[in-house]
């Protein structure tokens, strides 16, 4: 093994470590942020306020920068051109500070307008309008740190020191929480909020430090005819929009959630990020390691393997997926009472949360699948074509928000959600078969089929274990969190036991992947 290789080996081990302490950090962030806060209408409002700042930096930071900046930025170093690359970040730097500068000043001094004009109902009192301008110009800031973040974490993954940006997340997760444990009962929700600010720039900082300590000096300028600073931005575009498009839904769930109540939003919130958990898990690590395999298929013209590859992925995407989607729906309730429910998050939040978490997990597979059909075109190098789809995503996640929001509440705005999946896939296989012909759907369906056929014992088992036990975890905390464990292990092993019994190959396939991922180096979640 030559010295690289080990390097690379040791950095993936790093990652892959720093990857699950952050995820569990993470989780404790949650837990007591749902014990302090609850779903109360001060939280409420924070909740909804943070998604415009969230949609502005999914703009100009996080996978937009490094999926633009990083191939630019690599191929001058293995030219040799270090120079040439130092000033392309200094320019990118100086970019960022003057762009995305200029986007957070107005915000901050146009906030109650802004507020206003997104929340009318929930800013309906000039104390709930005050409250929510203030979040916004505390969080707004946080953009702009974030953009410069991206920067710097871009050269280190181009100089190959992961460590640092694996571990920044950690440290966000830890002072937002020391906050909240030192300052909710004196600031509140401002705990949050500054937490938030503090944390973010913690990270630069660090970032920073990881920059100097590798040798690349933090320079600015602002020559913006600088012809790599077009080719970045070139490449940030498409990428830009099809973010855009999916933290715009968002915004318009958040929107209408404000119809339903004072704390639909954080109900919604809650149960998002559970959501998230088998995603972030499974259904990205199995989209990226097949991602160069699709591109290379794809460049090289040969559609039979690009088929079979793209097969391949979305059977082991239901196989991951199914499980969750019955836990979600069959044990939403224990999960969510396990998770949240203490302090000032009671029992009628549980009940709210756990019914909003159901409505997600029915469109979770169909989720899932779309992000391995978008991974297909931009392999493809036609990121435009989902791009269209988002566009009709948009609208019909509005009309169906505003449908299902009279009837259903905070579920009718997650089961839109789900619906909306379903049609993304249905048009994204249409457009798929276009270019590359048909795609395997008979096998495809066979391997879902078999996966439901493992799924619905599981499904009957968990929820049989809990019913049998829901007395013994009504005990203490305790109690209920080996009730849920024996209620998820159970029908984890009933569903592995049947799809080796039927020797189902994505089982093994889903493994030798999973094993892939851990074999290299990859950016941390938060």
């Amino acid at each position: 093994m030559s010295e690289r290789t080990r390097k690379l080996a040791w950095a993936a081990v790093i990652v892959a470590s720093a990857t699950a302490i952050s995820r569990v950090v993470g989780l404790g962030r949650e837990v007591l942020t749902a014990g302090v806060y609850g779903v109360g209408a001060d939280y409420n409002t924070f909740v909804s306020v943070s998604v415009v700042p969230n949609l502005i930096r999914q703009l100009f930071a996080d996978a937009a920068i490094s999926a633009a900046f990083v191939p630019v930025l690599t191929a001058l170093l293995a030219a040799g051109d270090r120079e040439r690359a130092r000033r392309l970040t200094a320019t990118l730097l100086g970019f960022m500070l003057a762009a995305v500068g200029a986007v957070c000043l107005v915000l901050i001094l146009a906030a109650t307008p802004v507020v206003r004009a997104i929340y009318p109902e929930l800013t309906g009192t000039s104390h709930m309008a005050t409250l929510a301008a203030q979040y916004l110009q505390i969080l707004v800031p946080t953009v702009l740190v974030l953009a410069l973040a991206g920067v710097m974490t871009g050269v280190l993954y181009a100089d190959e020191r992961f460590t640092m940006p694996a571990v920044v997340s950690i440290v966000w997760n830890l002072v937002i929480i020391a906050f909240m444990a030192v300052w909710h009962d004196a600031w509140g929700v401002y705990a949050l909020a500054w937490g938030t600010l503090v944390g973010t720039v913690v990270e630069l900082v660090l970032l920073g430090l990881a920059m100097r300590a590798a040798g690349e000096p933090i320079r600015v300028n602002f020559h913006f005819r600088d012809p790599y600073l077009r080719r970045v931005l070139a490449l940030m575009v498409p990428i830009t929009i099809t973010l855009g498009i999916l933290n715009f839904n968002a915004l318009i769930d958040t929107y209408f959630a404000q119809f339903v109540s004072d704390h639909a939003a954080a109900e919604i919130g809650y149960s998002f990020r559970l959501y998230q958990l088998p995603q972030g898990i499974f259904a990205v690590t199995i989209g990226t390691v097949l991602f160069p395999s699709l591109s290379r298929f794809a460049a090289q013209h040969d559609m039979g393997r690009f088929r079979e590859t793209l097969s391949t992925g979305v059977r082991q995407m239901v196989f991951v997926s199914l499980p969750f989607l019955a836990w979600f729906t069959i044990l939403a309730v224990p999960v969510i009472r396990m998770v949240y429910q203490r302090g000032a998050f009671t029992a009628a939040d549980t009940s709210e949360v756990a019914g909003a978490l159901a409505m997600f997990a029915l469109g979770l597979t169909f989720a899932n699948v779309n992000i391995m059909f978008n991974r297909s075109f931009q392999s493809m190098q036609k990121p435009w074509l989902p791009l269209y789809v988002g566009l009709v995503n948009l609208a019909l996640n509005a009309l169906l928000d505003w449908i299902l929001l009279g009837p259903l509440g905070v579920a009718g705005i997650t089961l839109s959600t789900s619906i909306v999946s379903i049609f993304n896939m249905v048009l994204l296989v249409w457009l798929l078969r276009r270019q590359v012909g048909l795609l395997g759907g008979r096998g495809m369906a066979r391997a879902a089929g078999a996966a439901l056929l493992c799924a619905l014992p599981l499904a009957a088992v968990s929820g049989g274990l809990w019913y049998a036990l829901r007395g013994f975890a009504d005990g203490g905390f305790l109690r209920l969190l080996v009730s849920v464990f024996a209620a998820v292990a159970g029908g984890g092993l009933v569903y592995l036991g049947i799809a080796k019994a039927l020797k189902l190959e994505e089982l093994s396939m889903v493994w030798r992947l999973l094993r892939r991922r851990g074999a290299r180096p990859a950016a941390s979640a938060d």
